[in-house]
């Protein structure tokens, strides 16, 4: 595996805390935030499971991606090479589409009736969300690992898709036939789903830059070196850009000027999971097998949660209260975002790479068994 490859897991926005909900955004926003005003009722419980795949001879990983959902179905694709449509209440198959000798290894978006990916064959795929049947297909030169991410013009009412490629690009797509609107070219792979706030698109790839251009002409506005890898989407929020990185740092910097406004960690370790945003803290989880919870205006470390193994999966901040994050032991964890405090957590026995969805009061993760796991909100206990 190339060291910048990145599978993800996908996220969606979810509204107040209804039965279901839409949940259509990998990191929950076209920001990519990574956080939603859905609180978690704990304990969690284990509510149904899919296998989506048995595991091939030779294969130890079998990765399900992380799930997005939309009009109470739920849409994730796996290393065989399969993308699923589930139904959010049973976990019962609807349909499925596959991609022929290839996986998905990315998060999914939508776009009015279509529910789009992109397969580590070269194509970004758009289906009817409904039948499953095959809309349009865009060929990059490249695998493509990337999350979807779908922005609309606030002028024209129309959808846009973003998507980079192991090409080297970054592509904007018009979301209702897959024409290409423009590509920005980069040093290197683009393994991260792209952030999309006023108007900018923002994303970073294994050249170590972060690329800052129009999200409706592709002219490019500005580039910041960070100085290693970019393996996961960057977030935006209040025009400051967070991300982390393979040097074992997590930064913050300005996107209208480029300037740093901090930058936290110490050790000597890989990030490979993108932050999660709270109003007055950053949750990020890494490969020194610690959950951090950093002051968002100050950069400062205020609390570190072990667990046994490294962590790929991107943290969810749930209600501005809690963090729920996967792990390479094959747990789940939610924690106190004020302290750190363990509040529950959950055996997968797999390893959970993918970050959360949360629809309403169902939550979703893939893992490495090939299963993706559909926990539900506790009916008894009220939220943390």
């Amino acid at each position: 595996m190339n060291p910048c490859r990145l599978t993800f897991v996908a996220i969606c926005l979810s509204a107040a805390c209804p039965l279901s909900a839409d949940w259509a955004y990998t990191r929950a926003n076209p920001e990519m935030t990574g956080a939603t005003s859905t609180e978690l009722k704990l304990p969690l419980e284990l509510e149904w499971q899919y296998k989506s795949m048995e595991q091939p001879k030779g294969q130890a990983e079998m990765l399900v991606t992380s799930a997005v959902v939309k009009n109470g179905k739920v849409y994730a694709g796996n290393k065989d090479g399969k993308f699923f449509c589930l139904d959010l209440a049973t976990g019962k198959p609807v349909w499925t589409a596959t991609a022929n000798k290839a996986s998905f290894d990315g998060a999914a978006g939508f776009s009015g009736d279509l529910v789009i990916a992109g397969s580590t064959d070269c194509f970004v795929y758009a289906w009817n969300a409904t039948t499953g049947k095959e809309t349009w297909k865009f060929e990059t030169h490249g695998e493509v690992h990337a999350a979807v991410n779908v922005w609309t013009d606030p002028k024209s009412n129309k959808d846009y898709v973003y998507i980079g490629s192991h090409d080297n690009n970054l592509y904007c797509l018009t979301a209702a036939d897959g024409k290409k609107v423009w590509e920005a070219p980069t040093g290197n792979y683009v393994n991260g789903g792209s952030a999309v706030a006023d108007g900018k698109v923002v994303f970073g790839g294994c050249d170590a830059v972060l690329h800052i251009h129009d999200a409706l002409t592709g002219k490019e506005l500005r580039q910041i070196d960070v100085g290693n890898y970019i393996g996961n989407n960057v977030a935006i929020a209040a025009g400051i850009v967070y991300v982390t990185h393979y040097g074992g740092r997590v930064g913050a910097f300005d996107i209208q000027t480029g300037t740093k406004v901090w930058e936290y960690g110490e050790r000597d370790f890989e990030y490979y999971a993108a932050v999660g945003i709270a109003d007055k803290m950053v949750a990020a989880a890494g490969r020194d097998k610690r959950i951090h919870g950093i002051d968002r205006a100050t950069g400062e470390g205020k609390w570190e949660y072990r667990t046994k193994d490294t962590i790929d999966s991107s943290p969810l901040i749930c209600g501005g209260k809690v963090v729920l994050c996967g792990s390479s032991d094959g747990y789940v964890y939610a924690l106190n975002l004020a302290d750190g405090e363990e509040l529950w957590k959950y055996e997968v026995g797999a390893a959970v790479r993918t970050s959360a969805a949360m629809a309403g009061d169902f939550i979703l993760f893939g893992a490495d068994d090939g299963v993706l796991y559909c926990f539900k909100n506790s009916q008894q206990t009220k939220s943390p």
